[in-house]
């Protein structure tokens, strides 16, 4: 992997993960390492049997403009959970790919570049999936006969797009697998797999009727959105306060969250309590009483309910 900034210089890495890295471990990945004064980057790639995953976590301490190559003729996906970038592929052009959101191009080997803007931290998913691994899905998706034909860049389903709660929950055991070494590679190919067919599914079979938005109107959805972070902890607005918060009629505000978001308001802010209550729980050692009152839930068993029917499990039985 080379990648060339806007200085001139060549991104020189190294093998390995810092003694202070505290992010995520892929599992059976290779793992590198590179610190400058414009950027510090961790990279941590896992090659399968026709396809490979990519997890890149950093800083960017100065606006970095990187120009590199995509390498191998395929299909990529590239999930940004943290912060946002801008990408520019020669094959299928600009793509603006923001926080939870992720795009998906076929496309044959050819050169790109990036954008990152200074930020604290940016996290993103990379995989890659090879034609012949496609190859196994068209008896589902016919249409990807077209796109493994094409002799252009192809994005599908033609825009980034919000990734989908069922999607981050694969994301995440991705990078949270609980395997050992006999049994992970079983387990990353089913994981592969099993995210791909939610890509086609979403690009081939998911054709909503969707309404136009002014570009005011589109902001203020988006705001919605960050209005909704800030209740993580307290008990969820009404419809009618955030209709009357971000200037939209409520039925406006419902319909343009669902085609944007890809769900519902209500849906969206259960699936971030429940995640950040994961996160907690895998990562602190608070009470579960306590992870409970900051994720909204005055009463434990309500909240024990919520969780158990969101992943099959209990807090505690998941925190053991």
């Amino acid at each position: 992997m080379e990648l060339t900034l806007s200085n001139g210089n060549l991104l020189e890495f190294e093998s390995g993960l810092p003694s202070d890295y505290s992010g995520p471990i892929l599992h059976g990945a290779t793992a590198m390492t590179s610190r400058s004064n414009l950027a510090e980057l961790h990279i941590q790639e896992l090659r399968g049997d026709n396809y490979s995953i990519r997890f890149i976590i950093g800083r960017i301490l100065k606006k970095v403009n990187a120009s590199g190559w995509i390498h191998s003729h395929g299909l990529y996906s590239y999930f940004m959970l943290k912060n946002g970038t801008r990408k520019k592929i020669n094959t299928v052009g600009n793509l603006h790919i923001r926080e939870d959101q992720y795009a998906c191009f076929f496309t044959e080997s050819t050169d790109c570049s990036a954008v990152f803007e200074k930020t604290n931290e940016f996290r993103a998913l990379d995989l890659f999936y090879s034609p012949k691994l496609l190859e196994e899905l068209l008896p589902f998706f016919p249409e990807l006969k077209n796109v493994l034909l094409s002799s252009k860049g192809v994005i599908l389903p033609g825009k980034p797009c919000w990734t989908l709660p069922s999607m981050k929950e694969i994301v995440n055991q991705i990078l949270n697998c609980p395997y050992d070494e006999a049994t992970r590679q079983f387990y990353f190919d089913l994981k592969v797999r099993e995210l791909l067919y939610q890509l086609l599914e979403n690009a081939f079979k998911r054709k909503p009727s969707e309404q136009h938005f002014t570009p005011f109107e589109i902001a203020r959805i988006h705001e919605t959105r960050n209005i909704l972070e800030t209740y993580i902890s307290r008990k969820p607005p009404s419809i009618r306060f955030l209709s009357r918060k971000v200037a939209l009629n409520e039925f406006k505000l419902k319909t343009g969250f669902k085609q944007y978001f890809n769900t519902g308001i209500f849906e969206w802010l259960m699936e971030r309590k429940m995640q950040h209550a994961k996160h907690l729980i895998l990562t602190t050692n608070r009470p579960i009483k306590d992870i409970c009152l900051m994720v909204g839930y005055p009463r434990t068993t309500n909240f024990i309910t919520a969780f158990r029917r969101r992943f099959g499990m209990t807090p505690g039985s998941l925190r053991r």
